[in-house]
């Protein structure tokens, strides 16, 4: 049976919170999806939970269990089983409000030319405070410059937690590239949607498709480690792959990315040599080589 949208969360060890989502998907207005679990290694009774769910839910439930290896694994690998037009990825301790999927499909239907588009986005709510995840974009956002809506879209985040959810083209997210570099569990997953961005539009709107419930333990998924390799090869990524085919990308965002490549080799105890045979750009290169030693005493006066 096909579905417009495949509802996508990668879980790990989630048993004791993953029903408040499934909840939530029997509560849709809209049931034309299906619910894809990419369950990165569970030790729990996530696969009995879900087997109780497939026999009881009036929608789709696709389960698959990959070997413990951490969420970017989980994510390029749960991707390719998605078999709706979009794909919304719900955490596994969040919920989707009841007429997400209703109306994240009509938006999409209302745009003119959806082949331009990556994505439907949106902040979400935060029950426990009663308020978004960031603040409301203005009326005439979607008719900005691209440019102007990354400002826009990174300014109204100020102040919130700024956890945004989208309804994304399941094409894009199965074909474009998944970073994962050799050794780690984890790299920030916007280098991932980075790309994509880089040759489509977004399209924003005001209403809500997701609860957050930003009080919850940490997702075991994403848990907190000192190791700085993942924000190394996060720039090294932005610098090498994203800015040189991102049209909109700025002088400020490349030396944000020069400033935090250095401070991550510090952190990782790579040495200036190693960031210039890792870069492919040689004015990379030239401005790290200006940042690292100034950025070397800084982490000595202040560690």
């Amino acid at each position: 049976m096909s579905v417009s949208v495949s509802i996508f969360t990668p879980t790990y060890n989630r048993a004791h919170i993953l029903g408040r989502a499934y909840q939530s998907l029997l509560a849709q207005t809209c049931k034309d999806f299906e619910w894809v679990i990419a369950d990165d290694g569970s030790s729990d009774n996530t696969a009995e939970l879900v087997k109780s769910w497939q026999a009881e839910a009036p929608f789709p439930i696709r389960y698959f269990q990959f070997p413990h290896r951490g969420k970017p694994y989980a994510m390029r690998d749960g991707f390719q089983k998605c078999e709706g037009k979009y794909l919304y990825e719900l955490d596994s301790d969040d919920e989707m409000v009841p007429t997400a999927v209703e109306r994240g499909l009509a938006l999409w239907a209302s745009l003119d030319h959806p082949e331009e588009y990556h994505d439907v986005n949106a902040w979400g709510w935060i029950p426990e405070l009663n308020q978004p995840t960031g603040q409301p974009f203005p009326d005439n956002i979607n008719d900005l410059p691209v440019s102007r809506q990354r400002a826009l879209n990174k300014k109204l985040s100020k102040g919130h937690c700024g956890e945004q959810r989208s309804f994304r083209v399941t094409r894009h997210c199965q074909e474009y590239p998944f970073p994962i570099p050799e050794g780690l569990t984890f790299i920030p997953e916007n280098a991932f949607w980075d790309r994509i961005y880089c040759d489509y539009k977004r399209f924003y709107t005001n209403e809500f498709f997701m609860l957050y419930h930003w009080q919850e333990q940490p997702d075991s998924l994403l848990k907190t480690v000192k190791d700085a390799r993942p924000a190394y090869f996060y720039y090294l990524y932005h610098l090498n792959e994203i800015y040189p085919r991102d049209p909109y990308a700025t002088p400020a965002n490349r030396a944000r990315s020069w400033i935090g490549i250095c401070y991550a080799a510090r952190r990782s105890k790579f040495s200036l040599g190693r960031i210039e045979k890792d870069l492919s750009y040689s004015t990379d290169k030239v401005f790290c080589a200006l940042f690292y030693l100034p950025i070397a005493l800084a982490q000595k006066v202040y560690p």
